[in-house]
Order: structure tokens, then sequence, then C-alpha cells
């Protein structure tokens, strides 16, 4: 790119050294080849160019070959067209303006040489060369003279390095600061990055603002946003006034109608003529006695994100035409609040990089072989996601207390899935309880983030939280909708004793951390379903042979002789029979049906499986010889009551069972199954639908 930009400087004045031979050589074949306009079409095209590059973001547009095509273009129109060499307003305008865009050393040189072309192309005024030579002096002096009255001190530099120097100020403000990457002020934060990034936003809003005044004719323009301290209806912003350099704060009320039109409405609002004093944005001072007043929302992806407002004081009508001039200047401004809300995303997750990353590490190993000791009080994979996630919310956001809030099939009804705090951490109450008059049950059923300040006002008509779930001393809340995540719905709960604790900011935070929750839950359920699948059986849904051996087995030892426990085996009488007359389809629907009735009627810590065929095998957990003997004839009797619908009949089964307890009759997995099993032969042998314990 480089080399193709001197080339095509430098092609400019070949062009005219070939001309100037062309007419010596041929003086009537040059008529001709002008008519072609080489030199005009060129500059145009390089004019094209640079509009162009201005437009986009990742282009520096670049101004060397547009300024040697369009000097080209203005030295062969003055050499061949008689009415504008009469004029002399290609001499004038090109010296004045090579001593104003170069410094001496380069300018002076380059009027000598075009000096001397136009002086060897003679037009129609006679003694040309001492014309165009007194008009370089003259014009060359006035360019010198301005330039280094009015210059401020960037012009002579290359505009690459300005762009290059811009974009690493905006990108890196830190970078040259001497402290090895961090601000000279000290440690960089977000707070740090987020106040300098708004400096930045306001210095770019000047600045348009300072164009706005010229366009417009405005005596005062302002820009104005929502007030970011919960609570309020205020806009505030700052105000630029003609013949002024100097901003000030100003803040304007949510029910003034110029602001509340462009916001509300999203529609420009203008009032000329006598009819603007009604909406004097003050009582008194500069534009207390308007003529004129300009409204114009800044709008972003949908969201007024602030306003432009325009007074005019004196007579007369406004600069035509001053609607799209503020619509345009508020496209920049837009702009440049997405510009900066990119940067200084980039510097929270450069700054948060390191705790970021470790989450996401510490989510991919929930559920794995690796996965280091449960968070305090965790004890499956979903809470160590839950108590993860709170944790990180706690100190990022720096909150007294995080609750993470599950919400029930009634979106009225929810529950902690976990509680974090300075004094402890775990989950819940299993049981769901009603939140609808709560304002996290709003949150909710409404998905849109609430901030509580906490602040004197009007008292709230409902609380944030339930009863049972308030703290005392809390005041401040942050409440953030979390919804069709891996099955999660609910609401994440931040809660600080401090007034005005949370911003939208912390919101952006707590976000954040809930986008690698997902990412931990999406992992979680995905181990939970290959578990799943490997520990069940595919016909009946209730634990394989080989995932109860392994329950058992852990069960066992956890017990260690000192608890007492039972195993149940079953069998279905006469199943092979089932199976001959009425189909092996049939008799996979006894075996669903009898697994269903064991499936629902265990206890919570008692498991259920499929031994084999059509063995089924229960543990029930703490129950000595009586309670399991008493267990077994219960599932008997409900076996008993199942009936099958098969070709118009109603066909019922009945099953033989077998019981054997640690530690009376064995204290491990492969002697208890034994003694169980032989059991089960005895009631088989006694005329079966019978319970046995051993030894019998």
């Amino acid at each position: 790119m480089k080399r193709f930009r001197y080339f095509a400087g430098l092609s400019a004045p070949t062009y005219l050294l070939a001309l100037f031979l062309l007419r010596e050589r041929i003086p009537g074949g040059v008529p001709f080849l002008l008519s072609a306009g080489i030199g005009p079409l060129a500059a145009a095209y390089f004019f094209v160019s640079y509009l162009h590059a201005r437009k986009r973001d990742d282009r520096v547009p670049d101004l060397l070959p547009l300024l040697a095509w369009a000097g080209a273009a203005a030295m062969e129109i003055h050499a061949f067209v008689p009415q504008v060499a009469r004029t002399g307003v290609v001499p004038a305008a090109l010296f004045f303006g090579l001593a104003l865009r170069f410094p001496p050393r380069l300018s002076v040189p380059a009027i000598l040489c075009v000096d001397a072309w136009l002086a060897a192309v003679p037009g129609p005024i006679e003694k040309e060369i001492y014309y165009i030579s007194a008009m370089a002096l003259i014009a060359g002096a006035a360019g010198v003279a301005v330039r280094g009255r009015y210059r401020r001190g960037g012009l002579e530099e290359n505009g690459v390095q300005e762009a290059i120097a811009r974009s690493r100020t905006l990108v890196l403000p830190w970078e040259d600061s001497g402290n090895d990457g961090l601000p000279a002020t000290g440690e960089m934060t977000e707070e740090s990055s987020l106040l300098r990034r708004e400096e930045e936003l306001k210095d770019g809003i000047r600045q348009a603002l300072d164009r706005l005044l010229g366009l417009t004719g405005a005596s005062h323009v302002a820009y104005v946003a929502r007030s970011g301290s919960p609570g309020t209806a205020l806009h505030e912003g700052f105000l630029l006034s003609r013949g002024s350099s100097v901003s000030r704060e100003i803040s304007l009320p949510d029910t003034y109608v110029p602001v509340r039109e462009a916001t509300v409405f999203r529609k420009p609002f203008l009032e000329v003529g006598p009819g603007a004093m009604r909406y004097a944005p003050w009582e008194s001072g500069p534009g207390s006695a308007p003529s004129g007043v300009a409204a114009v929302p800044v709008v972003r992806e949908g969201v007024v994100e602030g306003v432009l407002l325009a007074v005019r004081e004196e007579e007369g009508p406004w600069r035509d035409p001053v609607i799209p001039a503020m619509e345009l200047a508020g496209h920049f401004v837009g702009r440049d609040i997405d510009r900066m809300r990119e940067l200084h995303q980039g510097d929270r997750y450069f700054l948060r990089g390191d705790w970021y990353h470790k989450m996401v590490r510490r989510m991919a190993e929930v559920g794995t072989e690796g996965d280091p000791e449960p968070a305090d009080g965790a004890h499956s994979g979903r809470e160590t996601v839950y108590a993860e996630t709170a944790e990180q919310v706690r100190r990022q956001v720096d909150a007294e207390r995080v609750l993470l809030v599950e919400s029930g099939e009634d979106a009225g009804n929810g529950r902690v899935v976990w509680e974090t705090s300075a004094e402890g951490r775990g989950p819940g109450p299993e049981g769901y309880e009603p939140i609808g008059d709560s304002y996290v049950g709003w949150v909710i059923r409404n998905g849109t983030q609430r901030i509580f300040p906490g602040s004197a006002g009007p008292p709230r008509s409902q609380g944030v939280l339930p009863v049972s779930w308030e703290r005392e001393g809390e005041r401040s809340f942050l409440v953030l909708p979390m919804g069709g995540w891996v099955g999660f719905r609910g609401a994440l709960v931040c809660a600080h004793p401090q007034e005005k604790r949370f911003q939208k900011h912390h919101a952006e935070i707590a976000r954040d951390i809930t986008r690698v929750m997902q990412l931990g839950l999406s992992h979680v359920e995905q181990i939970e379903s290959l578990t799943k699948k490997a520990t069940t059986d595919g016909l009946t849904g209730l634990s394989n042979r080989k995932a109860f051996l392994e329950r058992l087995a852990q069960d066992l030892a956890r017990l260690d002789g000192r608890h007492p426990c039972g195993v149940v085996m079953l069998d279905i009488d006469h199943f092979k029979g089932i199976n001959d007359t009425c189909g092996h389809p049939f008799g996979d629907e006894v075996l669903r049906g009898v697994a269903s009735v064991l499936g629902k009627g265990v206890r919570k810590g008692d498991t259920a499986g499929r031994y084999g065929g059509e063995e089924f095998v229960l543990y029930l957990h703490m129950a000595d010889t009586g309670r399991a003997r008493e267990g077994a004839e219960r599932f008997r009797r409900m076996i008993r009551q199942i009936r099958f619908a098969h070709a118009g009949k109603d066909i019922s089964v009945t099953a033989s069972f077998g019981v054997a307890c640690a530690p009376h009759h064995g204290n491990d997995v492969e002697e208890l199954l034994k003694h169980a099993d032989e059991a089960l032969y005895l009631s088989k042998r006694r005329g079966r639908d019978r319970v046995t314990v051993y030894p019998g």
C-alpha cells in the first residue's frame, strides 16, 4: 500500500512532463489527447477513494495521491482552457494551498516546479512568466503566514502516524506510562478504565457539539442522557455555548417536553418563533429566552442513549437544515458510544482474564475425573456450578450476599438453590415457596433487571425478596433475570447494606459471570446425560446391575457394619410362560410396570435396580430385618394389584422375594446378594408370591 501511495503521487508529475513534451512535438495532437480528460478523471478517482476510506473504521484516508492529481488537473485546465487562465485562480489556489499544507522545505520547491511548468506552457496572457511568478510569490507568502499562525502543531505529521497514535491511545491508554503497562497513578482497575473511557467519550461528544454550533447557528447546544443514579428522573449532560470553549454541566427534568418527545416517542422536536419560549430549558440565564428549540434522539440498536438539544436566542430562522444536521451529529455520537463500549468491554475482559479463565476451567472440570474437591456445601455437579458462580459474583461485584433463585414450573414459586455470604454458603431449602408478591418474582416473569438503591424515597409497594429470604440491614439490591439456560430459569440477587451500592456496570459484570455459569450447567447436563445412559437400564429406567452394585458397595463401606441395611431380590413368577403365551412385547410391558412400582415405591436413600432378565434388586437404607421384610411385603402386594391389558383381558402377575440384611447376614456385596438369592429360591420352592428372610 505504501508503494502504491508513492507511485500514485509521483505519477502526476510524470504525466505533466509527458504532456509538456507532447505539446512541444505534436502541437495539433495535444487538444485531442486532452479531450479524454486524464488528469480530471484521475483526480476524481482519488477523491472518491478518499471519501470511501473516511467512512471505514479500518482504513486511513490518504491525501497524497488526491493532492498530486488534483494539482495536475488544475494545471492542465489552466494551460488549455483560456477562460480559466484569465481568472488566475489556478496559480493563486495552488501556491497558497502548497504553502499552507506543507512546511517551507517542501512547499517552496513544489511552488518553483509548478511555476516553471505554468510558465513553460503559456496560456492566453502575454508575458505570463512574470504574472505567474508574481502570483507564486504573493500566494506562497500568504500560505506560509497563515500556516505559521494557525496550525496546531500537528499538520505536518503523517496522517497514518496520527491515526495509529490515536488508536493506540484508545486501546491501551496506559501503554506509555512507564509503569510496566499500568497507569502512572497506580494499578489499573475496572473503575479507572471506565472513567478513562467516559472521559474519552465526553471529548468526542464535545467535538460533535462544537461542530453542531456552527452548522445550526444555535446559541447553545447540549447532550443529555438519563442520570445513572438509581431512583432519579433527570437527564444530565453538558452544554456548549457560542463564543465559549468551556462546557458546563447541566441537568433537565424527565418532564421537559423536547427531551420527553425525543426519548419516549423517539422523534425529533422543533419549535420556532414565539412558541419556543414555552420550552426554555432554564428559568434564567443563557437559553432562558429562546427563539427556537430543537431536540434529536441518539438511538443505538433500538435504545435511546441520549438527546442532542439546540437552543437559538437570536431572531431569525435556523440555518437549514437544522434537524438533518443534528441527526448526522447524533449518528457520529452514537458511533462514539458503541466504540467506547467495545473498548471498555475489551478492558474488562483483559482485566478479568485471570479469574474468567480459571472459572471456565473450573466449569470444564465439574463432573470429570479431574474434578477437584466440591465447593463448601456442594454435593453435585450442579451445586458446584452454583457455588462457583455465586462466589465469583460476590467477589467481583463486592456484594454482601448473593442468592441464586430457581423458578418452579409455576413462575409464582421459587427456591434458593444456592446462597453465598461472608458467613457461609450452601443450598437453601428444597421446597418451593411463593415469590409472586416480591420484586424477584416480577423480574423472573418479565425478564428485566432491576437495581434498588435503598435510598430515601417513596416506599416500595412490595419487598425485593420474600420475607423468609430477607436479612436485616440489607438496603441495596441488584436483581438479574436468568432464563432459558439448560433448563435453569430464575434470577441472580445481590444484596448489600450500603445505599446505592450497585450500578449498571455491576449488572454487566454479573451477567458475564452467569454466561460462564451457562457453560458449566451445559457441561454438567451433558455429563449427567452420559452418566445416566451408562448407569440406567434402557428398558425399565432403573439402575442397571453395574450401577446398583457400585452404589451398594459405597453404602456398605460408609455404614461399615455400624448400622443395618437390607438387600431384597425379587423374581416375577412364571415370566417365561408370559413371554411364550403373550409375546415378548407384552413381557417387556410387564417388566416396565413392575419397575415403575419399584422405582416410585422406594424411599429417598433407597435404590431399585434391574439385576437381569425378570430379576430385580432393592437396597433399603437403614432397615433392619423387620423393616426390610415389611418393605418387601409392601412391594409384593403392590405388584399383585397391577393389571395388564392383553387381548381384551386383564392379566395380573406375582413375584417372589428374598431378603438379607447387614450386618446379620453379611457385610460385603457378594455375601448379601448370595444370601438374598438363597432366600428368593426358598420362596420359589414354597409356592411363589411370598417373602422369605435369610436363613429362612
